[in-house]
Parts: structure tokens; C-alpha cells; sequence
């Protein structure tokens, strides 16, 4: 941020200062959406008009829309081939593993009488928290969701929890961690279940280098929650949402947008049987990773296929929803795991009867 005028502004000067801070910021978001809207009307013509979508190869699509087509020459696609499902083995693992999600007591026993508890916890920055907490008093005391369900924020805003930061299992974010359980009454053997949402601290921007280099510390974090939760299932991500007016590298576009690579590029190495994200079997260090719902749109008010759109007005500040936006990104978070065949398994309110 640059430094104010030296010296105490007259308090005519100072009113005008701030009608021309306001009148730059209202116009530059005028141009912003100007300068996408004949292009992106363009994309959803021809979306429309054709099963077999071009895109230019450049131009930054959300990745579940891209589909078969491709960015700098890689195939779209939240999983391989493509495709927006999982397939194959992974998807039956994953069905599986969900499936195990029960409610554990302190002491990793099944319960069902009340002393047991599934843990939700969000790993991971600022937006991590305020998204998890929104999803809290959504689904706490809700009959549509499973009365067993304790969620927890373990997120920690200014910084300090990048990927450099989680990736360290000595870092002074897991002492947060600790903290955040013990002030909830919930112990790392009841951790099942982590929402993960975070950036990390690079300083350059290129691809496919800074999805690689994400994908690379992402895949350490898993280890080291693996290592941190003995009964972790699985961890669901969203990638982030696109940002705007933020200087920071790694909050300005294109890093959001490829922030989503990173994490596509993660889980098709799960999927592939990389030694170093291997989920199952005795000798499993990573958890299983998929995908929530997409959380990447491209800032304009042309929506993807899907009708989701994200705009600077659903901001506090270009890079934290606002009340609006938290309220539309934790409804759609919500829809999923409520309606999603996997994940409603053990979100859901399925009225299960366990046997003690």
C-alpha cells in the first residue's frame, strides 16, 4: 500500500480524497467487467452451440468446464481424462473409506450414545476458517445433516498458515491446531474428515511451475496430516476462488487460478499410485484427497455451465467473501455434501443405527 500525503488533510481535500478512491474503484470494476463480457459471451455461445468445446488454449477457463479441452496444453478436468467424477478404483476406495466415518469416543472407540464424535476440521488460511464456520451453524442442529458431525476451525489467518507453514509438522501452526481441538473438546483420534484450503508463499508466477511446485508441498502437508490424525478418512478440497484488486503474488491472478492445477495435479498422482501419496494399505502416508465442489470463476457476471459466478461484490476486500459471498460459497459447499452420492454418505443424516 502506498503512504498516505504527509502532513493532516484539510477536511475538504480529505472528502475529496475519498470520492475519488471510491469513484477509481467503482469505475475500474465497471471496466473489469466490460473488458470480459463480449469474450465470455462468446465462450457460453459457443459452449451452447456444440457438445466438442474448443477453448484457446490460453485463457483461463475453470477447470471443470475446460473438460477435454486444454490449458498450455494440459487436459482439463477435475480427475483424469476429463472428466468431473471419480472413476475406476480410486472412486471405489473412496466410497469405502467414507463408509468407515463413524463416530469415535476420546479413546477411538465407536459410539453412538453421545459421547461419540466425527471431526470436521478446516486445515489451512483466513478463507479456510470463515468457510468452515459458515458450514458450522449450517449444519449444527440441522435434521437434513448427521447429529454425529463436530466441526472445527483450526485455520489461522495473517500468513501463518501457508503450505510452507502446514508442510512442517513443527511449525507453530500445529501448536494452533492443538489449540483449536482442546478449546472444542475434540482430540486428534476423532479427526476424520479435513476441509483444506490454503496458498503458499512463493513469489513467482508460471506454468506449469507454480502448479508443480503446489503440488509438491500439498502432497508434504498430506503427510503430515496423515501423520497428525491416526483415523483421518479423507480430505476434501475446493481450490479457491478468483481474487481482485490484491497486489500480493500469490493472491492475484493467475495464482487462484492455479492453485486448482496444483491440487488437480495432486490427485491424479493419488490416483496414479505415487509412492508419496499412497492412501491405502499398512503403509499409507498420505490420506485420501478429493474434490468438493470448484470454487474458481472467472470474476465476470457471465456464469460457468454450472450458474455459479464469483464478482468483487461478493468481497470484503478482493480476497475474503463477504457475508453475501460466504453465504452463496457455504451453500454450495453444503449442496454437495448433502447431495453428492459419496459424500452424503457421511454427511448426511441417514439415520444409522450402530451397534456399540
Amino acid at each position: 500500500m502506498s503512504p498516505g500525503p504527509p502532513g493532516k488533510p484539510s477536511s475538504l481535500n480529505s472528502k475529496l480524497y475519498h470520492m475519488n478512491k471510491n469513484l477509481f474503484f467503482a469505475m475500474f470494476s465497471l471496466a473489469f467487467l466490460a473488458c470480459h463480457k463480449d469474450v465470455h459471451l462468446n465462450s457460453a455461445t459457443s459452449m451452447q452451440s456444440s457438445n466438442s468445446v474448443t477453448f484457446t488454449d490460453t485463457a483461463k477457463i475453470p477447470i471443470n468446464d475446460l473438460g477435454t479441452g486444454t490449458y498450455m496444453g494440459f487436459t482439463g478436468g477435475l480427475y483424469p481424462g476429463g472428466a468431473n467424477t471419480p472413476s475406476g478404483t480410486y472412486a471405489s476406495d473412496l466410497v469405502s473409506f467414507v463408509s468407515q466415518i463413524l463416530p469415535f469416543t476420546p479413546k477411538g472407540k465407536v459410539d453412538s450414545t453421545g459421547k461419540g464424535k466425527i471431526g470436521v476440521i478446516g486445515i489451512g488460511g483466513s478463507t479456510c476458517g470463515d468457510l468452515l464456520l459458515t458450514l458450522k451453524n449450517k449444519t449444527q442442529g440441522n435434521p437434513a445433516t448427521n447429529p454425529y458431525l463436530r466441526l472445527v476451525s483450526c485455520a489461522w489467518g495473517g500468513g501463518k498458515a501457508s503450505l510452507n507453514n502446514i508442510m512442517n509438522p513443527n511449525d507453530k501452526y500445529w501448536s494452533h491446531v492443538d489449540t483449536e481441538l482442546m478449546k472444542n473438546r475434540l482430540r486428534p483420534t476423532q479427526v476424520e474428515v479435513i476441509y483444506f484450503d490454503t496458498e503458499d508463499s512463493t513469489s513467482f508466477v508460471d506454468f506449469p511451475g507454480r502448479p508443480y511446485q503446489f503440488r509438491d508441498e500439498f502432497e508434504a502437508a498430506m503427510r503430515v496430516c496423515k501423520s497428525k490424525f491416526i483415523k483421518l478418512k479423507v480430505v476434501y478440497v475446493t481450490g479457491r476462488t478468483t481474487t481482485f484488486f490484491r497486489r500480493e503474488i500469490q493472491h492475484k491472478e493467475p495464482s487462484p487460478y492455479y492453485n486448482g492445477w496444483g491440487l488437480k495435479f495432486a490427485i491424479e498422482d493419488q490416483i496414479n499410485g505415487v509412492p508419496g501419496m499412497k492412501y491405502d494399505g499398512a503403509d499409507a502416508v498420505a490420506p485420501l484427497v478429493t474434490w468438493a465442489w470448484y470454487q474458481w470463476a472467472d470474476g465476470t457476471t457471465t456464469p460457468r455451465q454450472d450458474g455459479f459466478i464469483w464478482t468483487p461484490y461478493m468481497t470484503a476486500d478482493g480476497l475474503h467473501a463477504n457475508d453475501v459471498g460466504l453465504d452463496t460459497l457455504s451453500n454450495r459447499l453444503q449442496n454437495f455434501l448433502l447431495t453428492d452420492p459419496v459424500a452424503s454418505i457421511w454427511y448426511k443424516n441417514n439415520n444409522h443405527r450402530l451397534k456399540n
